[in-house]
């Protein structure tokens, strides 16, 4: 009996030490000590000096492969999985320096703009494709009421995103390009190499 009495009296000491390990650890896991003493981080890489998290990273690797299980129907096989994360990361390590170089160069795509290139005489063919009667054509009605309607919000809203980064790098592209020249002596030259 008197050792059920003594670990009654010590089980308030037992739980809050349990409690304020538990608290300790989840500060610790939060801040950047585990880092300083060189312990393992929450990311998986930078660009540039900006970090990329495994969470980044996990979600990227989750879109692409829902998106492909959309596009074939089939899933990724597991043999090919490793080959799809690392072109997954590619694709994120892309997206960052296009983003970087977009925010330098003070590139801007405004809402309207996406609205008017979704919306326009001639949409994306991503989102034409889904909406071509059985004679081949492009059924316009049907489109703006599958875009209007309220139930395929999130779909859209995807789409505009989609259609806002395709932009970016649309603009990106002809900044680039307008800023190439080529010399009259490097013309000859290369005429002159034939």
């Amino acid at each position: 009996m008197g050792m059920m009495s003594r670990m009654r009296s010590l089980a308030p000491a037992f739980i809050i030490t349990v409690g304020a390990l538990f608290v300790l650890f989840m500060v610790i896991s939060d801040s950047n000590v585990l880092e300083a003493l060189g312990g393992k981080t929450n990311y998986v890489g930078s660009v540039n000096g900006i970090e990329i998290s495994y969470q980044e990273f996990q979600q990227a690797v989750e879109n692409q492969r829902e998106t492909k299980k959309q596009q074939s129907g089939e899933d990724i096989p597991e043999e090919q999985f490793d080959q799809f994360r690392d072109q997954v990361w590619e694709s994120l390590i892309t997206e960052k320096l296009i983003q970087q170089e977009v925010e330098r160069l003070g590139i801007i795509v405004s809402d309207q703009e996406v609205q008017d290139i979704i919306l326009g005489d001639d949409p994306p063919a991503f989102l034409k494709q889904n909406f071509i009667d059985s004679l081949g054509q492009f059924n316009r009605q049907m489109y703006e009421d599958a875009i209007f309607n309220p139930q395929n919000e999130k779909i859209v809203s995807q789409a505009e995103e989609y259609v806002k980064q395709a932009r970016y790098r649309e603009k990106l592209q002809s900044l680039l390009e307008a800023g190439i020249t080529v010399g009259e002596n490097e013309v000859k030259r290369k005429f002159t190499a034939f």
